[in-house]
């Protein structure tokens, strides 16, 4: 007789993942069309990210301090902290929060 063979267990991400991934959501929620709505919402989400970051390890780490640094570098330039262009952060954002959402197995 055959038994049944148990159901596979879910995958468990790497520390940091859903954290990080409910940050971005927030970001992506509550940015506005402001720069000044975006510059917060930049700021919340680089405190949210560094949290999340304490526990991250190995490339989900870095990746995650990563994007912290720089929605931390898109606030200071909303903000005129700092000159340049936030479109281009905004750029290597979207180009790593794809890569993070491939190590996290998200999408």
């Amino acid at each position: 007789m055959a038994q049944d063979s148990p159901p596979p267990l879910p995958e468990v991400r790497s520390a940091g993942c859903d954290e990080a991934a409910a940050a971005l959501t927030a970001y992506r929620r509550d940015a506005g069309t402001s720069s000044s709505g975006q510059a917060a919402a930049a700021q919340q989400t680089y405190r949210d990210l560094m949290g999340a970051a304490l526990n991250a390890e190995g490339a989900v780490g870095a990746k995650i301090r990563r994007l912290a640094a720089e929605f931390q570098e898109l606030s200071f330039r909303l903000t005129g902290m700092t000159g340049g262009d936030p479109n281009q952060v905004i750029a290597d954002i979207n180009t790593d929060v794809t890569e993070f959402n491939r190590l996290c197995a998200f999408g």
